[in-house]
């Protein structure tokens, strides 16, 4: 008999490229598939109405892609709104959860999350330090997950994971500059330069702070591995340990465009944290997988997509 998943949040970014994954012949043989879109598909801040969700479907899974968010910019603009929101919405997809008897709950973490002043991201170091001020309000609703995981197996034996990955990319991004990641943003003003014969881009900060990138596809993948892991609760990294430079990032990103202009740094900007790296060797030892796009062959993809649906 064939497992209920629901998946919440299925419009954002992450949970588009997951739901289209899940909809292969292979995960359709063992799941039957339901999705939140988003707000105008049902509200999961409104405990009634998600409960009532939850009593009618009763999935055997959850994985929660669900969450208020933005680049660096949209959280200094709506710091309230991110940290109530989410809160709000962690809350009530828990004890929803719990209620019907959910057998395991999935929930995707920004490795923003991870304490703002180490560059290599070690599960036995999340709760080491206070998150980088650029992006601590919504950093501080991830970390409620991860501490609600290990509170409900403590006291309810519930069965959650939390899957922290590096910063993603790939189709269905969000390419607006407010909404944006570093790579979507660039890829937009690099684009719209070459469509209007423009010479130079401008990239907030120094350039010189390092991200790991992990392709959108990979990133559904785990989470969808996620789900043979055994009963309790766990936090796991996905990542390759390897990052790049924002300014080498928009090199390539320049060349795959043919766009031959130049960048200036606005340094009154901030830069958020110096480097980021996700050290992800225990998850591929435990469930014995690791991501397999490397970052040129995932830009290519996505600046592909980009220009085909997008610009």
């Amino acid at each position: 008999m064939k497992k209920k998943l629901l998946v919440l949040g299925s419009n954002g970014f992450l949970g588009k490229n997951l739901i289209e994954i899940l909809r292969l012949k292979k995960n359709v043989d063992i799941y039957d598939i339901y999705e939140i879109k988003g707000k105008n598909n049902l509200d999961i801040a409104d405990y009634q109405e998600l409960s009532r969700y939850f009593d009618k479907i009763k999935p055997n899974y959850v994985i929660n892609c669900s969450s208020f968010v933005g680049g660096i910019a949209y959280g200094f603009k709506y710091p309230a709104s991110i940290l109530e929101l989410n809160t709000q919405m962690i809350i009530n997809i828990f004890r929803c959860s719990l209620e019907a008897k959910v057998e395991k709950l999935v929930s995707p973490i920004s490795n923003c999350a991870y304490p703002g002043n180490i560059s290599e991201y070690k599960e036995e170091l999340f709760w080491d330090g206070k998150p980088h001020d650029s992006v601590f309000n919504y950093a501080l609703t991830r970390r409620l997950i991860v501490a609600l995981s290990k509170a409900y197996s403590e006291e309810y034996k519930f069965n959650s994971t939390n899957i922290v990955l590096s910063n993603m990319y790939g189709p269905n991004d969000h390419f607006e500059i407010e909404r944006s990641h570093a790579l979507g943003a660039l890829i937009y003003k690099i684009y719209n330069a070459k469509q209007n014969n423009l010479n130079n881009v401008e990239i907030w900060g120094t350039g010189k702070p390092i991200r790991e990138w992990l392709y959108v596809e990979d990133g559904a993948k785990a989470l969808i591995e996620a789900l043979k892991l055994e009963s309790g609760s766990h936090l796991l990294n996905v990542g390759v340990n390897k990052g790049i430079s924002i300014k080498d990032l928009a090199k390539k990103i320049a060349i795959n465009l043919d766009w031959n202009g130049e960048f200036v740094f606005d340094t009154s900007r901030p830069d958020g944290a110096i480097e980021k790296r996700v050290d992800g060797t225990k998850f591929q030892s435990v469930l014995e997988w690791e991501p397999s796009i490397d970052l040129d062959h995932g830009l290519k993809k996505t600046i592909a997509w980009y220009v085909n649906n997008l610009s």
